[in-house]
């Protein structure tokens, strides 16, 4: 099984995506807002500040907006490391960052 890791990022935040390559999809992805926290979903995170609050939520609106992309495959898996590529049809661009290629022959339950 082939898995890949990449940062996705605006100038306020980052998440990182951990996801399995198979037939040219990204599949079985899973997400950190940081820390060792890991979730199949984005995580939505609170803040007091209301501002601070609205601008994730748009991060977390602009990363579904990505993935809703026709070609959102082909950004992902056709990374090289270190590469980074932009998404720009949203108010704060996104970086997205290819970071770690690696293999995993058995997933310990």
């Amino acid at each position: 099984m082939e898995r890949a890791v990449w940062i996705i990022l605006n100038e306020n935040f980052s998440i990182t995506l951990d996801g399995e390559i198979e037939n040219d999809k990204v599949v079985d992805k899973k997400f950190s807002p940081g820390s060792d926290i890991w979730t199949n979903e984005l995580p939505r995170l609170g803040f007091s500040d209301e501002h601070v609050q609205n601008d994730y939520d748009e991060f977390i609106s602009d990363i579904l907006t990505l993935f809703s992309e026709p070609s959102v495959n082909e950004v992902f898996v056709n990374a090289k490391i270190g590469e980074e590529s932009e998404y720009l049809n949203c108010k704060k661009p996104l970086v997205i960052r290819k970071i770690e290629e690696y293999s995993v022959d058995e997933i310990i339950e």
